[in-house]
């Protein structure tokens, strides 16, 4: 198994990504300079808008895959050159890769922190969906089952009980504050509550994942070699780190655009919509996981599929709610704020089975049946359903 780190091609001949994001570039800067200042007065349905609509769109897409493509690179080059293992270095790319789906929950949160908090949660589901389907991809034994590394089963085994227990609290205080209280929405101080516990849940989940890695002998051998070949420069690792971070600024700002003329203009329902956008909040998952898996590194790829569920919701949920409440704090607007409503609390409860299905196949001897994944992917799949057949 080799590192997970790229090597620098020995020509000059651009990557996909990036001539997809130079095109994203080109199209955005050509949109600012034709509609300048429109995007923010005119909100009238018109060929003109909604071609410009889906411009935005599309050009977030195209930034936005770029921007994570160049900051998984510099970590992955940055972990070749320190030496660090393939696991970790996996595992803090795939952190670092969230910085586009923070800037969009920023974006997002401005315009309307409903659907900023749809988007976090959507995301969890989505992400479980991506893993149960990945599953089907992963090779088998003659029992037709895929072993989980160790690492995953034991610090997931562990989050998804956390989890669980923390979105079912959560869920049942929102309808009995609603039913008794009177209790319309979730304040300052409620958001800021939540989010420091799950942020404190997902730092006692990297510790103990790393910490279950380093006590497991799966990685002895292959993982923990470090190749000989050259890895890139410092002046690289800074233009791709800087790369990354105006992607993320540049994308998040045209897909939060297009979730203003979507919502304001076009009238779209907000949870079909929040889906939709929560495709593209997570498409770091996508990228870790393809390049992974194209190099045959399953551990690292299936690390990062089960991360996109533990880090979306102890990761980016809890940064979506202090997002709000800092916004609240800030402004004294009550707009900012999430309102208990059937959505928000379905949103909330319904992680519950989902983290427990989850949590039950990872117990059954750490492994995963085509059974487990495809029953799991029609779980999923109906949640998703019921969400907007119920909105």
């Amino acid at each position: 198994m080799t590192n997970l780190a790229t090597q620098p091609s020995t020509s000059r001949r651009p990557e996909i990504w990036q001539v997809l994001m130079a095109v994203g570039f080109l199209i955005w800067v050509a949109m600012e300079i034709i509609h300048r200042g429109s995007r923010s007065t005119d909100h009238s349905v018109s060929p003109v808008t909604i071609t410009f609509t889906i411009l935005q769109l599309i050009t977030g897409l195209l930034i936005l895959q770029g921007a994570c493509e160049a900051l998984v690179q510099s970590v992955e080059h940055l972990g070749a050159r320190l030496r660090w293992d393939p696991f970790v270095a996996g595992t803090i790319a795939e952190m670092l890769a969230t910085l586009p789906e923070f800037v969009l929950i920023v974006f997002l949160v401005q315009i309307d922190p409903l659907t900023a908090f749809t988007v976090a949660f959507i995301t969890v589901y989505n992400n479980a969906l991506i893993m149960s389907v990945y599953a089907f991809f992963l090779p088998r034994d003659r029992e037709g089952l895929f072993v989980m590394p160790k690492a995953i089963t034991r610090a997931g085994t562990e989050v998804l009980v956390a989890g669980a227990g923390l979105v079912l609290i959560i869920g049942i205080v929102k309808l009995a504050g609603t039913t008794h209280l009177g209790k319309d929405s979730l304040k300052t101080t409620d958001l800021f509550m939540i989010s420091g516990v799950l942020f404190s849940v997902f730092a006692l989940y990297l510790y103990t994942l790393i910490r279950h890695h380093s006590a497991t002998t799966e990685h002895s051998s292959a993982d923990s070699q470090t190749p000989s070949t050259p890895h890139a420069s410092w002046p690289t690792i800074a233009t791709l780190f800087t790369i990354g971070v105006a992607g993320a600024l540049l994308g998040g700002d045209a897909v939060s655009a297009f979730a203003d003329d979507a919502i304001h203009s076009f009238k779209l329902p907000s949870i079909p919509t929040a889906i939709f956008l929560a495709f593209f909040a997570g498409i770091s998952e996508l990228v870790i996981i393809y390049k992974a898996h194209r190099r045959k590194q399953l551990a690292i790829a299936l690390s990062n599929a089960f991360g996109g569920v533990a880090e979306v919701m102890f990761l980016v949920v809890p940064f979506t709610l202090l997002t709000i409440g800092s916004f609240a704090l800030y402004t004294g607007n009550p707009f900012y704020s999430v309102p208990v409503n059937f959505t928000t609390t379905t949103l909330v409860l319904l992680i519950f089975p989902v983290f427990f299905v989850l949590l039950q196949y990872l117990r059954n001897e750490h492994t995963f049946s085509v059974l487990q994944a495809g029953a799991m992917t029609g779980l999923y799949i109906l949640l998703l359903y019921t969400l907007m057949a119920w909105e």
